[in-house]
């Protein structure tokens, strides 16, 4: 049997070394870090620290650090405290605190100034920490606490550094809140819903109820003019009630893309024209324009249609009789610019930036019949295309409203 390490390396058990080697290595790595953890605690004017107290740090789920001027060098990191750093503790010890932590060095570095000139203990609720997590950033909230750990001749050199992870307790507040704002959104819209409903479904109806009974009144020859004069203020007050429906069914189907179909501008544009023409003011002329590129196009074909709709109805009520309203499209490889024009009452500066709110009626508007859903609904439906949509307005010089979507 070999007796010695040269019979050893002689009988082939080299790896077997090479392991015992390594082993020792590890071992004496250990070591060096909790001799340079004790020497830390003794520095700091622990005095001797059991093995209770070595135990407790090492264990507690209170994260620990000890850190010493000028640079900030950490000198002790418990495993908590190098989790919440998403670090090892060979990675930590013996680095500068504000090298470690960058996205956070300016307020670290304030905190600890502030310590170390005052020589008081600083808190930190619910402090926002940038920290990096593999290869992706993270942010954890803590409840930090610094407190200087002047030495034996009242010397302050080290500042300690404890913290709680309260990450779970704001997300959960975050949340919380986040659905009660939505909560009491849902409330002033089923109010808004409730109000608007009742009064613009109760004026068409009132129109209906009052014409079909005047029709019945004229049964001369001679009453043509006033029957057809009726019938006409029926069928505008059964399509403004269409509008009203269509509007409100749609607040329920703003979060579905449809189908995406092949599609050509001249043909889609020209029919949708002649639709919302149909519904149109007396003497109103609608007139359409492809400006460049290719008409042949892919998308939602629904969605578009939805979009233009809206905007060429909302372009005829808030035109005069006989006004222009001017429908242009243009493409590029990768995008489709459709441009609605009108020479209407137009919008006013105090408006513009609630435009696009639910239920939102403009000042100029409170005369002409609406929901305040058109252009909500235009905007989510750009939203859904991953498009955008912007508008340029002057009182009383018409507006013009510009689609952009991605092809």
């Amino acid at each position: 049997m070999p007796s010695t390490l040269e019979d050893l390396r002689n009988t082939g058990a080299t790896d077997l070394l090479k392991q015992l080697e390594q082993r020792v290595e590890q071992l004496t790595a250990q070591l060096a870090q909790r001799t340079a953890q004790v020497e830390a605690l003794q520095l700091a004017g622990w005095g001797q620290p059991t093995a209770l107290l070595a135990h407790i740090v090492e264990h507690t789920a209170l994260a620990i650090g000890i850190v010493r001027k000028p640079n900030w060098v950490i000198e002790l990191a418990n495993p908590a405290m190098c989790l919440l750093w998403g670090q090892t503790e060979a990675q930590v010890l013996g680095q500068p605190l504000l090298s470690l932590l960058p996205q956070a060095s300016q307020d670290l570095e304030q905190a600890l100034r502030e310590v170390l000139q005052t020589g008081k203990p600083l808190q930190r609720s619910e402090y926002a920490l940038p920290v990096r997590l593999g290869d992706t950033m993270a942010i954890r909230y803590l409840d930090l606490r610094y407190d200087p750990l002047p030495s034996n001749d009242g010397v302050l050199q080290r500042i300690s550094l404890t913290a709680v992870d309260v990450t779970t307790r704001v997300q959960t507040r975050h949340q919380a809140e986040k659905l009660l704002t939505e909560k009491r959104e849902l409330h002033q819209l089923e109010s808004n819903f409730v109000t608007l409903a009742s009064h613009e479904f109760r004026t068409p109806m009132g129109t209906i109820l009052s014409s079909a009974s005047l029709i019945g009144r004229y049964n001369g020859a001679d009453d043509a003019d006033k029957r057809e004069r009726h019938v006409q203020q029926i069928k505008t007050a059964v399509n403004a009630l269409n509008e009203l429906i269509t509007d409100f069914l749609s607040l329920g189907k703003l979060d579905k893309l449809g189908q995406m179909q092949p599609l050509v501008l001249s043909l889609f544009c020209g029919e949708t024209m002649a639709q919302t023409q149909a519904i149109a003011k007396a003497d109103q002329r609608f007139i359409y324009r492809h400006l460049g590129g290719d008409p042949a196009i892919t998308t939602d074909g629904n969605l578009l249609k939805k979009i233009l709709v809206n905007l060429l109805v909302n372009a005829s009520k808030y035109s005069s009789e006989g006004k222009v309203i001017e429908l242009t499209t243009r493409t590029t490889d990768a995008l489709l610019l459709i441009q609605v024009r009108d020479e209407g009452i137009g919008i006013s500066d105090v408006d513009k930036e609630n435009l696009f709110i639910n239920f939102f009626r403009g000042r100029s508007a409170v005369h002409v019949q609406g929901t305040g859903l058109g252009l909500y609904i235009v905007k989510r439906y750009v939203d859904l295309l991953g498009g955008t949509i912007t508008f340029t307005s002057q009182p009383g010089q018409g507006t013009i409203f510009t689609v952009e979507l991605p092809l």
